[in-house]
């Protein structure tokens, strides 16, 4: 139980039992001496980007007109060099931000190849990009030698260029509008046959493995509707399929020449999907389908997801046959094949039957557990469900959270079935638009305050026009106050609740540590190294007095203190010092002195490496103090009186506190 803070000192042990338990929860506790340095240098930048955007807060605004201020940021320049593990929920072909993809094309010789859909004739294909060798369909333009720049490609052909090319702007709240915007353009589609093509596939994956290594993601789970959709030009022109089997032989091919190249890179795997709006019967050909190419590459393709919006498809409970045959698959599988869905992708109360199947969409996350589920995809609508975190924490289930997706795009899905093409999937992503216009009222932070694992993903950034997950630590480090052991834990998530084997862990977790212990040196050195020119400023000491024969942490309160980082404290109460901590960005913690009976105000000051910071500020010592919870304080000497009256006692004391603060 807490101490009543009927006093300062009293309310100075209150407040810190609190806040030590908070810390605790937060694992702050946890990080290396090192850690903390790094960690301070990390709170300092946010508060200088707090100071910067306040009156403009980034993760409350719409992405799509600050991708470009957020990654000129410092502060973003710092999260890109963190080593992040791994990105776990990410649509394949939607990685890759389209200027490097164009700029990859532009540079091989498939851009003497490369059309793009823009004459009036367009109507159902405008500004798509596609192949021709020979026979070009009228309304297609060839790009080189054209009018047409990369550039101007990127503006047409992503969600973000094209929301802000609009006339009238489509808020991030608006629902409906994005969805039809996105729709009527078909942002997912523009690229889709351009990475069919078995030299550009490789051209773009090595591209992808490379960006990722560039902002420290060593990891990849690639969603991914199929295999056996590549192909290749004859010498006439005309297109020649790839298998699937074929396809994957390539792929473990590149995979095993880029891990020799590319170390630290600690693996990239798939995880298939198919639409949950399909019928049962292909749900239950498409699931057959997938266990019979997962058994022939085990290490490759681990895992099987339902994707689409939920309110408009079909609920897991619909395709439970087919899903309870995968699952004993999995059962099988030696831990090789694992489901992983999409679930809870709506903001609707369980009540509210928004499916076609008179079933509650929230209770597909039923229908997840029950299946054993590895990881759940969003998960937004566990935000209503408080009483359900115990049952999700128990089993270790991890959260994978979309910042940017669930702003920009969040809450309607893009997504379709097609029984004429192959796998009936027309789309590659399950996105939502204007779920959380405010990134400070994301539930993700109160999922990961409240004990259960989460994971920063990326989801689709390519289509939305970059391809950094930084963008999304960026946006949940200022958006839900997170610290350098936040940021840790989430790395460590994404390799301990990832599909790979425990083998595969162990060694992922050797390449991640390994990174984040030459980034931790890097950034100690460069903290320590820095000038501030900032003026130190100590404002307000808490508390103001406190017992003499104890020695307790009293916080001085002030600005300018990251002059202090990498440099010694010395604290004075009048003549005596103690040495001082660098506690916060405001904050320094301060030991008092032991002084037996000494009753005395003294003044407060501190150096820093030797430079004396004046302050008018003052602390009382008093007898030691006994906070009991009946409203009385008594000291440790009277306490040992036989039958005094303590209503005497807590006078006689309060008369010593009046006379020895005056």
């Amino acid at each position: 139980s807490l101490p009543l803070p009927f006093n300062q000192y009293a309310y100075m042990l209150a407040r810190d039992n609190i806040r030590q338990h908070d810390l605790a929860f937060q694992s702050k506790n946890n990080l290396n001496v090192k850690e903390n340095v790094v960690n301070l240098y990390f709170e300092l930048l946010k508060s200088h980007e707090f100071n910067d955007t306040t009156e403009y807060f980034y993760p409350s605004q719409p992405i799509e007109t600050e991708v470009i201020n957020i990654t000129n940021r410092p502060l973003y320049r710092f999260l890109k060099l963190l080593p992040k593990g791994g990105n776990l929920h990410i649509h394949e072909n939607q990685i890759l931000d389209r200027k490097r993809l164009l700029e990859v094309i532009q540079n091989s010789s498939e851009y003497e190849l490369l059309h793009i859909c823009d004459q009036s004739s367009c109507e159902t294909e405008k500004y798509y990009l596609k192949y021709f060798k020979s026979n070009i369909p009228q309304g297609w333009t060839k790009v080189k030698g054209s009018n047409w720049t990369i550039s101007d490609i990127v503006r047409k052909t992503t969600l973000t260029g094209i929301l802000n090319d609009l006339n009238t702007p489509i808020y991030a709240t608006d629902t409906a509008g994005r969805w039809s915007t996105a729709n009527k353009y078909g942002v997912f589609n523009f690229y889709s046959d351009l990475v069919k093509h078995n030299a550009t596939r490789f051209h773009y994956m090595k591209a992808v493995l490379d960006s990722s290594l560039e902002e420290n993601v060593q990891l990849l789970e690639l969603r991914r509707g199929s295999f056996g959709s590549l192909f290749y030009f004859n010498s006439s022109g005309s297109r020649i399929s790839i298998s699937a089997t074929d396809e994957l032989d390539l792929l473990t091919d590149f995979k095993k020449d880029y891990m020799e190249k590319n170390p630290k890179l600690i693996d990239f795997v798939f995880l298939l999907y198919n639409s949950r709006s399909a019928p049962k019967e292909n749900i239950k050909n498409e699931v057959d389908k997938v266990i019979d190419i997962q058994r022939l590459y085990p290490d490759f393709i681990r895992g099987y997801d339902l994707v689409g919006e939920e309110d408009h498809g079909h609920t897991l409970l619909f395709h439970s046959d087919s899903l309870i045959h995968a699952f004993n698959h999995s059962q099988n599988s030696g831990g090789s094949f694992n489901l992983l869905f999409h679930a809870g992708e709506t903001n609707w109360p369980e009540d509210h039957l928004s499916s076609n199947d008179d079933v509650s969409t929230f209770e597909n996350i039923y229908d997840a557990l029950v299946l054993r589920t590895h990881r759940i995809g969003h998960g937004l609508s566990l935000a209503k469900r408080p009483d359900m975190y115990q049952y999700i924490r128990d089993r270790q289930i991890a959260i994978e959270i979309c910042p940017a997706s669930n702003q920009l795009l969040d809450w309607a899905s893009i997504m379709g079935w097609d029984s004429n093409v192959r796998g009936g999937l027309i789309d590659f992503c399950c996105l939502l638009i204007g779920y959380v216009a405010d990134l400070r009222n994301h539930p993700g932070i109160v999922y990961h305050r409240s004990g259960i694992p989460i994971v920063l993903s990326g989801d689709d950034p390519g289509s939305f026009g970059y391809n950094q997950l930084t963008v999304d630590f960026y946006l949940a480090s200022m958006a839900w106050g997170l610290n350098l052991a936040d940021l840790k834990q989430f790395a460590w998530n994404s390799i301990e609740y990832s599909t790979l084997p425990e083998s595969r862990k162990k060694e992922g977790f050797t390449k991640w540590t390994n990174e984040w212990n030459l980034f931790i040196d890097s950034v100690h050195e460069s903290a320590c190294n820095h000038e501030f020119t900032n003026v130190v400023h100590v404002s307000t000491i808490f508390p103001q007095y406190g017992p003499n024969n104890l020695s307790i942490n009293v916080t001085l309160y002030g600005s300018g203190y990251e002059s202090s980082l990498c440099k010694k404290i010395i604290c004075k109460f009048g003549d005596t010092e103690t040495e001082g901590i660098f506690f916060d960005i405001n904050e320094i913690l301060c030991p008092t002195p032991i002084k037996n009976g000494d009753l005395s105000n003294v003044p407060v000051s501190i150096t820093i490496d030797g430079t004396p910071i004046a302050t008018n500020l003052s602390y009382s010592f008093v007898s030691s103090l006994i906070v009991t919870d009946d409203n009385s304080i008594i000291s440790s000497e009277l306490a040992a009186v036989g039958n005094v009256n303590k209503n005497l006692i807590v006078g006689i004391l309060m008369l010593v506190f009046s006379l020895t603060i005056v």
